[in-house]
């Protein structure tokens, strides 16, 4: 029962967090709080080798590489009869995708165009890469570790790092507020606790 209460104070308070961040930015193009104090941190350093590890990184969180590849998965699982996998593959890609796509209607911000290194459309608020891996790789954790029991933390761990790092190369291609990166990881974990709740096995 405590652990059900933490969690749901833990998920209302990320529900406000990111509610209120959305707010503070919404129809605006400049940073708040810490925005452009870490843009600037960030973008003193560049180098055209650690830009092409970044574009690398940012490309697989991208629809063009996340498309077909969790195409697979589904169909793989469905082949084999796993709808329950799929269903929550499915949910954590392209429902992640959409549900972003119109919290950023909503919110209506504009990207850091004094940091962009790279050519990107779309609006910012929030951060759809982030937002995506994180319900996608939440939900391929979750389901290898029931599977792998005895390796959940280094599932997680490595699922965490690379979240994690899919976030500073969005930041590094200056193509996002660091606030947006915040908003995309607490969207995708709210999103994934919604129907990982939902959908039953």
């Amino acid at each position: 029962m405590k652990k059900n209460n933490f969690k749901l104070i833990f998920i209302l308070a990320c529900l406000i967090i990111f509610v209120s961040i959305g707010l503070a930015v919404r129809n605006s193009s400049e940073g708040i709080l810490f925005d452009e104090f870490l843009l600037e941190i960030i973008h003193s350093n560049t180098n055209p080798y650690l830009l092409s590890l970044m574009k690398f990184i940012s490309f697989i969180g991208s629809g063009y590489f996340l498309v077909p590849v969790m195409g697979i998965g589904i169909i793989y699982s469905l082949k084999k009869n796993e709808r329950y996998i799929s269903k929550l593959l499915l949910l954590s890609s392209l429902g992640s995708w959409v549900v972003n796509f119109l919290l950023k209607q909503i919110f209506h911000r504009t990207r850091p165009l004094d940091f962009i290194l790279v050519k990107q459309g779309g609006l910012s608020y929030p951060s759809g890469h982030s937002m995506v891996t994180m319900s996608m790789y939440l939900t391929i954790s979750y389901l290898l570790s029931k599977k792998y029991e005895n390796k959940r933390p280094l599932i997680y761990s490595l699922s965490a790092i690379f979240i994690l790092l899919m976030g500073i190369s969005r930041m590094y291609l200056g193509v996002h507020w660091p606030t947006d990166i915040i908003g995309g990881y607490i969207g995708g974990y709210l999103f994934f606790s919604l129907y990982i709740n939902l959908i039953k096995e």
